[in-house]
């Protein structure tokens, strides 16, 4: 039911972008922790967040390269993709389900609360008109109402096992993981990069990804494992912080002292 519904979806002639959830590239878009045999469902647009489908799975799942981490990199976001439609619909958007995994309710209303802020401001009458155009196109070709998401995507990701997700090499390459698929091969270290953005940590001089998103996939995650400020990473790495934090303030992340975390702004 799924696939067929999935298929309906893509047929629609509707401004995909509108509501996050783009259908171009599709065909090879991936990260680092896409999962092994994903079927790409739409992307949000930035920061490379993906909806997908898994084999034998009815569920549909949000992949998060920038602020996922292990254990977290993909999560449930519906339990069929005709509940996550009506969630769709519900959001107005996508991308509003790519984020309940790190909000409370309280802050899921404040961004609902932006949104109709910005709808109200008649600053893009077009564009609204667009994503009203899609939705009711959504709503008309599967008969679907729009659900609060939040409780049941919070459910569903409690119960979620990530343990089964079967992950490419580059997985275990940048996070600096074991490759169960190479044992005696795999040599681990931590923060290693994939193929096409690759750098090296030897001794205390490191070169860091250039690609904006998977650097904070990787300064965040050595600033939760290993390093207790921004300051002390960029010591231990050789590294300009002045010169990592204006890049990734071009994608959008401004570093947060108390969370020791870089966070969107």
């Amino acid at each position: 039911m799924t696939r067929d519904d999935l298929k309906r979806f893509r047929a629609l002639d509707i401004d995909f972008e509108s509501i996050g959830l783009l259908q171009d590239g599709g065909d090879d878009f991936a990260y680092f922790c896409t999962p092994a045999d994903a079927e790409f469902v739409g992307r949000i647009g930035c920061d490379g967040v993906h909806f997908i489908l898994l084999p034998g799975d009815e569920r549909v799942f949000c992949v998060d390269p920038a602020m996922g981490e292990e254990g977290k990199y993909v999560l449930p976001v519906g339990s069929d993709f005709r509940e996550f439609l009506s969630f769709v619909l519900f959001c107005q958007d996508a991308n509003p389900l790519s984020q309940i995994w790190w909000m409370d309710e309280a802050r899921f209303r404040e961004f609902a609360a932006e949104d109709a802020a910005a709808r109200a401001s008649g600053d893009m009458a077009e564009y609204f008109a667009r994503k009203d155009a899609a939705l009711a196109a959504i709503a008309g070709e599967f008969g679907l109402a729009p659900a609060h998401p939040f409780d049941k995507v919070k459910a569903l990701q409690a119960a979620f096992d990530p343990s089964g997700l079967e992950w490419s090499d580059e997985y275990y390459d940048v996070l600096g993981l074991e490759n169960p698929r190479l044992p005696e091969e795999t040599e681990v270290i931590q923060g290693r990069a994939f193929a096409e953005v690759v750098f090296t940590v030897e001794k205390e001089d490191a070169m860091l990804p250039q690609d904006p998103y998977i650097l904070l996939s990787f300064i965040n995650t050595k600033l939760r494992d290993e390093y207790s400020s921004l300051s002390a990473l960029c010591d231990a790495l050789d590294a300009d912080q002045a010169e990592l934090t204006v890049k990734l303030a071009g994608a959008g992340y401004a570093y947060d002292p108390d969370a020791n975390q870089f966070k969107p702004v």
